[in-house]
């Protein structure tokens, strides 16, 4: 409603003035950000209307006490497993690469050992930024735009109305007026129009606020309501209105006059929102120019510095990946000085914008293709893959030769003896501990609970070990002894995950 739009707008700090709202430093603000009350109003209703949709379908989640109980008890779940790990940094002490090795690495690699391809750069830009610090505004240009555009800094009139509608949905034109004439007639007697309002009126977005629609300017509402609240004088009750809704009995609970601003109280935005005119019309005068200036140049960017009077800029072993320092960062730049035209003819890229307000021309001074660096440069870095594989390897074997052990009915305390390993236990181990490695904890979890026939698990690390695992026991969350206040927490926890899944879900099907 017009009036939870209001609200909304009143309620933003940077419109406020000593905690109250400044209809003044609204239209200051908006103004200097090129925006209109109306289109800010109209940005701000769409974001209340998406905010109640999401709050409308993840608010009514809910769980059954069957799927809450389930909650609890996998949440507070703990178990007790028991495991071996065989660590690849163990077996690689004993790995020797030789030379030949390496040598086969290297020529069946060798594009992995490539330098990257690269360009040596020089470059200009344009900043709106830097224009605008050297702009300075004039009084002489001050007044004249006050004076020129004067309406622009008169307010209208704003009117708070109420109203009570009588809808012709599903009455008749004659039933309608008459409920009208009859209310109409009770409100001259002395009885309430707010109460009135919220037993009869047909519209229940202002109904339950005793018929009230918030201040408005004109324009607002429809031809014929409008004309009958312009008629009205403060605390006046019109006679019926009629509208393609039905009938209304309109009343003008309030009135602000319209005003006009001094120059003295819009001064200081009237000074920031020239300058910002003028420095974005320097800005896009000198990019046009750098644009023709940079086509017209064959001979690189110096002459185009030199006559915009602006910084030649230089940068060595730009990449194909975005990201240089002293380059700015733009995916269109890097692609622009890889093409064709600028890596092999030796042209200028086109004027480049990088974000709005800064743009840039550049042009390629150097390419250096990729080669494959020396054996002898990465060997270093061979060696070191290929004793953490055949680690990995070692590591792997040995753990599944201990598997077949285990799954053969040898204990795993034996299992571990024999290949100088110690079991580790970790007992009432909770969902997500960081007491092991987060593969471990998870593959305990993952695990289906331990029957008559317990089968160990295999579990790979990040770094090439390889851990055995057996879950032991199982031991479910037990709901009853939380407090009430933890169970009511969780259960608003649960309700949150579902509605925001459910909020997704919307989404992703719209």
């Amino acid at each position: 409603s017009d009036a939870a739009v209001a609200a909304e707008i009143r309620s933003i700090p940077v419109f406020q003035v000593d905690g109250q709202f400044s209809q003044q430093t609204y239209e200051a603000l908006l103004l200097s950000q090129g925006l209109s009350p109306q289109m800010f109003e109209t940005d701000r209703r769409r974001a209340l209307e998406t905010r109640q949709l999401q709050s409308t379908v993840i608010e009514s989640a809910f769980v059954t006490p069957a799927d809450y109980r389930r909650f609890l008890e996998l949440e507070a779940e703990t178990r007790d497993i028991r495991y071996l790990t065989f660590t690849a940094d163990s077996y690689a002490e004993g790995v020797d690469i030789s030379a030949e090795a390496i040598a086969e690495y290297y020529a069946e690699n060798s594009a992995d050992f490539e330098t990257e391809e690269t360009v040596d750069v020089e470059f200009v830009e344009l900043k709106l930024s830097d224009i605008a610090a050297n702009v300075v505004v004039d009084e002489a240009q001050v007044n004249d735009y006050y004076e020129e555009n004067i309406a622009l800094f008169r307010t209208e009139a704003e009117r708070r109305a109420s109203h009570i509608l009588i809808s012709t949905d599903e009455l008749s034109d004659s039933e309608a007026l008459e409920i009208v004439t009859e209310l109409k007639v009770r409100i001259n007697a002395g009885d309430d129009f707010a109460v009135l309002a919220g037993e009869y009126s047909a519209d229940p977005g202002s109904a339950a606020m005793g018929g009230d629609l918030g201040w408005s300017t004109t324009g607002v509402f429809v031809p014929e309501f409008e004309a009958a609240l312009l008629e009205l004088q403060q605390d006046e009750v019109s006679a019926a209105v009629k509208t393609q809704f039905g009938y209304h009995i309109i009343k003008l609970t309030d009135l602000r006059p319209g005003a006009e601003r001094s120059l003295d109280d819009v001064r200081e935005s009237l000074v920031a929102e020239l300058a910002r005119d003028e420095a974005e019309n320097r800005f896009y005068a000198q990019s046009e120019r750098l644009d023709d200036l940079a086509l017209e140049s064959l001979d690189g960017l110096g002459l185009v510095a030199e006559d915009m009077k602006i910084e030649l800029q230089s940068v060595a072993g730009v990449g194909r990946l975005v990201g240089t320092v002293g380059l700015p960062v733009s995916e269109p730049l890097v692609n622009a000085l890889f093409s064709t035209e600028v890596l092999e003819d030796g042209a200028n890229t086109p004027l480049i914008e990088i974000e709005p307000g800064h743009v840039i021309v550049a042009r390629v001074t150097k390419h250096d293709l990729p080669v494959v660096r020396p054996l002898e440069e990465v060997s270093g870095g061979i060696r070191a893959i290929l004793v953490s594989e055949l680690a990995a390897m070692q590591a792997a074997a040995a753990a599944d030769a201990a598997l077949n052990e285990l799954r053969a009915g040898v204990d795993m305390a034996e299992v571990a003896q024999s290949n100088g390993l110690e079991v580790q236990t970790k007992n009432a181990l909770v969902r997500g501990s960081r007491e092991i490695a987060p593969e471990l904890s998870n593959a305990a979890f993952s695990a289906p609970r331990p029957g008559a026939m317990v089968d160990p698990q295999l579990v790979l690390s990040p770094d090439g070990s390889v851990s055995i695992l057996l879950v032991s026991a199982v031991t479910p969350g037990k709901p009853e002894q939380l407090s009430r206040e933890e169970r009511d927490a969780r259960k608003v926890r649960l309700e949150q995950l579902v509605g925001q899944s459910q909020g997704a879900a919307v989404v992703q099907t719209l």
